[in-house]
């Protein structure tokens, strides 16, 4: 049978090659990425006053994708190139699970969370650019098959728009006749409850 994941990683990847030309570069990158998206999100953070509530609505979605991610891995346990044996150790690594990437959940994920938020799509856009140099960089030094990049990409995904679809279901039951009379009896017992705070 033929294995199209192992066939394009022998494509993508440094593999054995002593003479590999672009392995310092994908050892930076591949080290660094990560560093470079939180610095990202702290600059957007700073520079954009009136969005800072999305951004940090962000951080939290990659810190729940980051979580999501270890979880899938560590339970689904497909070991990483540099195990297997397709690849030398180019880049120090643990050999935990491999499938989904975490880097690419993680970083697909806070891109397609910024995405709607105003203005701030170039830096969606910048996100989802050093998200794919991660991932090739990754995948370059034999840390991850490319089907753990597609994985960590797909994970990003099924969280962002589901989170996206229960926010949505939520507003419009809150916001149905019977969601206002839930608020409105709510808002009469926490009147009731604080009207002798100020006697």
């Amino acid at each position: 049978m033929f294995d199209w994941n192992r066939w394009l990683f022998s494509r993508l990847a440094a593999g054995h090659q002593v003479d590999a030309p672009f392995i310092p570069a994908a050892r930076w990158i591949a080290e660094h990425g990560a560093t470079i998206g939180i610095l990202m999100l702290l600059a957007l953070w700073w520079l954009r006053p009136t969005q800072r509530a999305g951004v940090l609505g962000v951080a939290l979605l990659a810190a729940l994708a980051a979580a999501v991610a270890h979880a899938l891995a560590d339970a689904i346990a497909m070991p990483r190139p540099f195990v297997t044996g397709d690849s030398a150790p180019w880049i120090a690594h643990g050999g935990r699970g491999a499938f989904p990437s975490a880097h690419a959940t993680v970083m697909f994920a806070t891109a397609l969370g910024l995405w709607p938020l105003q203005g701030l799509r170039p830096a969606a856009l910048a996100m989802g650019v050093l998200g794919l140099a991660t991932a090739w960089a990754r995948v370059y030094g034999g840390l991850h098959y490319p089907m753990d990049i597609a994985g960590g990409a797909a994970v990003a995904t099924v969280l962002v728009y589901g989170l996206r679809f229960i926010a949505l279901w939520l507003r419009q039951r809150w916001a149905a006749p019977r969601g206002r009379r839930v608020r409105r009896q709510l808002l009469r017992r926490w009147r009731a409850s604080t009207a002798g705070w100020s006697s």
